[in-house]
């Protein structure tokens, strides 16, 4: 397989992570020690401690690819990345030793243990993240590159590669059908790849030419043959796509690539998220949940809950549950009064809506009325954030650039409920949806959900 050759460097930088936290582990040990004489055997009792946090943190750590290459890794996304590998770790080792033995956890050792490890692994990296750079400013750890194509692609990776010296690339020449303006040595044409392989060193080659021309596929076969490590620059449409993936198909090699983010490890946690607090909320407001069934059933005719198919991930549809606020005839009504929607686009909203029942207003009003949506929460076909799922009739009058939003799965609340709902026009909302799937995280989750509370309880935008 055509690939850099990292993978012993990322095993390396792991195991001295791991010797770190040995550190980090004696360090504190000693410390509590010192600060209490007669703790006792600290060794053995909180060992128990450091096996949870390792084995936590080689898991958290391959999640968040901290040990992918840095040599292009930001020191503020390395940063971020440790932090927050830390913060997991810390956590769900607190949640496992406070089932298997909650007395571990009523002293500060843990607390000491989490701000020495942090401090020592960000320390370490910082260090060494500055000596492989000033190493390979003055030429050493050079890695040398040959670059196939001459166009703008070539043009932009000679120019980063200058702009970043510290990153120890250094460009041998170019192999092109002609002479383009580069200004690094011009080695002929692509006929001449074998020939500059043998005469020069060369680590990787960095292909920029399409490789759809029949003499640039000769060439990578030619690498292939050869062992060497290839980097392909993507073209403008592969570049616009968010993510890309090796899979298998049944020993049939293919790529995939994401129109959004794909987060393994944080999908899986927000699906366990979601199933959880929406049982767990199910079970607490069962009580106001009755109470509400009660008043709508005295205060009008009709169903207590308003079932409504609605459109989910990929075009699936559903049907949402919410407690009925409206009478029953309203969607009846819903052509008379079309002429007073105050939304622009395929959605109808009006002010003061005349089919709401008084019970319905203030459910409405104070968000009550979504909470049946838990249920759909927990069966799998919403979350608890994501762009609201719109109507079917609804999703026939988007334009193409709308339907990103139902590239993930809809949620009760997202971006657009925390920013003003029905002060926003529709254009911005989608904008708000399509930012969410862009930029999709697990954290974005949990500070819209932190975000929500406030709103709700001030009745901000809701109608």
């Amino acid at each position: 397989m055509l690939r850099e050759f990292g993978t012993i460097l990322d095993d390396i930088s792991q195991l001295v992570d791991l010797i770190i936290l040995g550190l980090g582990f004696y360090f504190t040990v000693e410390l509590y020690r010192y600060k209490h004489p007669s703790a006792g055997r600290v060794w053995e009792q909180y060992f128990l401690i450091f096996l949870v946090y390792i084995i936590c943190w080689i898991i958290s750590s391959n999640i968040n690819r901290i040990y992918q290459s840095r040599r292009f890794m930001p020191v503020g996304h390395e940063t971020i990345q440790l932090i927050k590998t830390h913060g997991a770790t810390f956590a769900v080792t607190i949640m496992s030793v406070t089932l298997y033995q909650p007395t571990l956890i009523h002293n500060r050792f843990v607390f000491y243990f989490e701000i020495i490890a942090l401090g020592l692994t960000l320390g370490t990296h910082l260090v060494v993240r500055l000596i492989l750079q000033a190493w390979r400013s003055i030429g050493r750890n050079t890695r040398y590159v040959l670059i196939l194509g001459s166009g703008q692609a070539a043009h932009s990776y000679l120019e980063k590669v200058n702009k970043n010296p510290q990153l120890g690339y250094k460009v041998v020449g170019y192999l092109a059908p002609e002479r383009n303006g580069l200004e690094i040595p011009y080695l002929g044409d692509y006929s001449n790849l074998q020939t500059v392989l043998s005469m020069k060193v060369v680590d990787v080659t960095v292909i920029a030419a399409p490789l759809s021309d029949e003499r640039v596929k000769d060439c990578v076969e030619l690498l292939d043959v050869m062992g060497k490590a290839v980097t392909i620059l993507l073209d403008d449409i592969v570049a616009k796509v968010a993510r890309s993936r090796p899979i298998d198909f049944d020993g049939l090699p293919m790529v995939a690539y994401d129109g959004r983010p794909r987060l393994p490890g944080h999908e899986l946690t927000k699906r366990a998220m979601d199933v959880i607090i929406a049982g767990l909320g199910l079970i607490i407001i069962s009580p106001i949940l009755l109470a509400i069934a009660i008043a709508i059933k005295i205060s009008s005719d009709g169903p207590i809950f308003f079932g409504q198919e609605r459109v989910g991930l990929n075009g699936r549809t559903f049907k949402m549950y919410k407690f009925r606020s409206m009478v029953v005839n309203a969607e009846e009504l819903k052509a008379k009064l079309a002429h007073l929607n105050e939304m622009s686009g395929p959605v109808f909203k009006i002010s003061n809506d005349p089919r709401v029942t008084t019970v319905g207003r203030f459910l409405r009003k104070t968000s009550l009325d979504e909470l049946p949506q838990l249920w759909n929460v927990f069966l799998g076909s919403m979350s608890l954030v994501g762009p609201r799922p719109p109507l079917p009739n609804e999703v026939n009058m988007y334009d193409p650039k709308h339907r990103k939003r139902l590239a993930v799965k809809p949620g009760i609340t997202c971006i657009w409920q925390i920013s003003g709902r029905n002060e926003v026009d529709f254009e911005e909302w989608m904008e708000m949806d399509a930012e969410y799937v862009d930029r999709w995280s697990l954290w974005m989750d949990i500070e819209i959900l932190a975000k929500t509370v406030p709103v709700v309880l001030a009745r901000k935008g809701a109608s």
